[in-house]
């Protein structure tokens, strides 16, 4: 045996791994959600069944892109409940004698406005976020409580009219959703601004030594969402035909999920609002798979938390094969 065999080190091969991509395993995980819904329940993935899912699906991904960016920033909303109640709430009452236009923007103007407080509440006021819109959504669900009476209000007609057309099969609502989904994403992976929002996501300190003002964009974060969340509840109230003062209660968690499962750290900086958005309707389609095999409610929580742990753990899949 020659010295030069002996001296060089022995090279590990390194077992192959797949390159799906940081956030592409929810792509992967969603395909094999609908064919095992082929599967064990093809009622669920039933033309009748898609169309009553896909607007919520696209009301889930417009919660799920506010709730991805405030995230990235490090923080977490925990007003949305508040927001999408109230959006549905004001919409609805301004809406009622015409001018519908003008009562949207009105309503996601409130929204903004919510989302600014919120934004300033942690940045200037430095409460942690959960704490502060924890706050404000007590703040939030008292109004609407007050301005509902704890009954619902019925939704202008336009807007129920607007929520139930399709273009090309496919509800507006989803159309809407891709629009925003789209945009936001391009702007957060494809332009100046983006790079230094995800720098400031990663880490404040470090951002502001190289002359970025991380405030703006923490706060902005929030205004975002807080748009985000008054056009779910716009988008919910039409649909549905009327504004209940609980309808946010079935997006905050799912949103949380949603982002989770798309693989959007909680720790912040990068992330990625499209596979939040795949992952919102993972989440859905997932829930009425789980109602359509005659589940309990618990059973479909279960489910549900099981698909976060699992979708969570396949993501660290090539890391752990790399080491090897």
């Amino acid at each position: 045996m020659s010295v030069n065999a002996i001296d060089t080190p022995v090279r590990r091969r390194s077992l192959p791994t797949m390159s799906i991509g940081e956030y592409g395993w929810i792509w992967v995980a969603t395909a094999a959600l609908f064919l095992i819904s082929v599967i064990i329940a093809p009622g669920s993935v039933a033309v009748g069944a898609l169309t009553t899912m896909l607007p919520f699906a696209g009301i889930l991904a417009i919660v799920t892109v506010g709730q991805t960016l405030i995230i990235q920033q490090r923080g977490l909303d925990m007003s949305a409940v508040g927001a999408i109640s109230l959006a549905g709430m004001l919409v609805s009452i301004w809406g009622a004698g015409g001018h519908l236009w003008l009562a949207v923007v009105a309503t996601l103007a409130v929204g903004g406005l919510i989302g600014a407080v919120n934004g300033l509440l942690v940045t200037r006021v430095n409460v942690t976020p959960i704490v502060a819109t924890l706050a404000t959504n007590a703040l939030l669900i008292g109004a609407v409580r007050q301005i509902s009476g704890g009954a619902p209000l019925s939704a202008p007609r336009e807007m129920r009219t607007f929520s139930i057309q399709t273009f090309l099969g496919l509800p507006y609502s989803l159309w809407l959703a891709l629009v925003i989904v789209v945009f936001v994403a391009f702007v957060t992976s494809q332009t100046a601004f983006g790079r230094r929002f995800v720098a400031v996501g990663i880490n404040p300190r470090a951002a502001r030594s190289a002359g970025i003002v991380a405030q703006r964009y923490q706060v902005g974060a929030y205004i975002v969402g807080g748009l985000c969340f008054s056009a779910a509840g716009i988008i919910s109230a039409g649909y549905l035909g009327n504004a209940s003062h609980t309808a946010g209660n079935d997006y905050l968690l799912p949103s949380i999920a949603a982002v989770v499962v798309g693989g959007t750290p909680l720790t912040g900086g990068k992330g990625s609002v499209i596979a939040s958005a795949v992952a919102a309707l993972f989440m859905i389609q997932l829930g009425q798979l789980v109602l359509s095999l005659g589940a309990s409610p618990a059973s479909q929580l279960l489910v549900q938390a099981i698909a976060i742990v699992l979708a969570t753990a396949i993501r660290n899949v090539p890391a752990m094969l790399r080491k090897h």
